[in-house]
């Protein structure tokens, strides 16, 4: 998995900002509709069934917003219009976000709007149109939303989709966060199999250490035997921590029963981590 994830920087941490990830940004004239789970999708309904006159509206709604001088007023105007035809005509959206300026701080909160939108009614066109953008970073921005709208039903098809798609970024980066902590809850067993095949580094130690705390939860024996089964000693040892890490962080009453059936090497982690944290404080 040469091609995938290869900046992947305090990967656990980039989990707490998930919820704030699909805000529209501030400056869009007007509000964003709420995004429903997966499954609960509002009826969308495709550009031949809008009223003629709506169309037209949003037609000359978007042309209008395409000559506005500034790159400010421009953009604004524009998430204007897609907000506005999210529902009613999903083509004309995807034009104005086209328009938009690339990078800005408009054009990525529509872009991951609408990837988002699109994955819940379908997740072929929706993976069809991240293909089509036009940089790296809007392609990988895309996918990353797909992956986390696939991971709520189908984590697994939410990771080939990662894998599969080879582009890196911080947004990237949360999805598959998101996905391993997802497969991890349902089927921890696959999703230690997916993370052991990542590159050694950063990536690889957190999503172990993520099944890991998702896992002790679920069958601590289970989780036991998989690290005792690790022939490779590198990603052993990065089991190991990952499991005393996970230990360490939950309550004290909690952390004796895990304890007493770990074996001594994961024992012996979790008392230098824990002296190194008591040391710190």
């Amino acid at each position: 998995m040469k091609t995938m994830i290869q900046r992947f920087h305090a990967l656990l941490g980039l989990s707490l900002v998930l919820a704030s990830c699909d805000k529209p940004v501030e400056s869009a004239k007007t509000p964003a509709p709420e995004t429903s789970a997966p499954g609960e999708t509002q009826s969308s309904r495709p550009p031949e069934d809008a009223p003629p006159e709506t169309r037209s509206h949003l037609r000359e709604s978007l042309e209008k917003a395409d000559l506005l001088a500034t790159p400010e007023e421009r953009d604004r105007a524009l998430s204007a219009v897609i907000w506005d035809a999210l529902e009613l005509d999903p083509d004309l959206a995807k034009e104005a976000i086209g328009k938009l300026t690339a990078g800005s701080d408009e054009k990525n909160a529509m872009i991951g709007h609408f990837a988002m939108r699109l994955a819940e009614q379908n997740s072929e066109a929706a993976v069809e149109w991240a293909k089509s953008l036009e940089t790296d970073e809007e392609r990988s921005l895309a996918f990353g939303k797909i992956a986390l709208v696939l991971s709520a039903n189908d984590p697994e098809a939410a990771a080939k989709l990662l894998s599969d798609s080879g582009v890196a970024s911080r947004d990237f980066d949360v999805a598959v966060v998101q996905v391993i902590q997802r497969w991890a809850a349902t089927s921890p067993t696959d999703a230690a199999a997916w993370v052991v095949q990542f590159d050694a580094g950063e990536a690889r130690s957190a999503g172990i250490k993520a099944v890991l705390a998702a896992w002790v939860g679920l069958n601590m024996e289970g989780a036991y035997s998989w690290i005792a089964g690790l022939q490779d000693p590198v990603i052993r040892s990065e089991a190991i921590t990952g499991m005393a890490e996970s230990i360490l962080e939950l309550p004290e009453s909690e952390q004796v029963g895990i304890l007493n059936r770990a074996t001594p090497d994961i024992r012996a982690r979790f008392e230098a981590l824990k002296a190194e944290a008591d040391d710190e404080k």
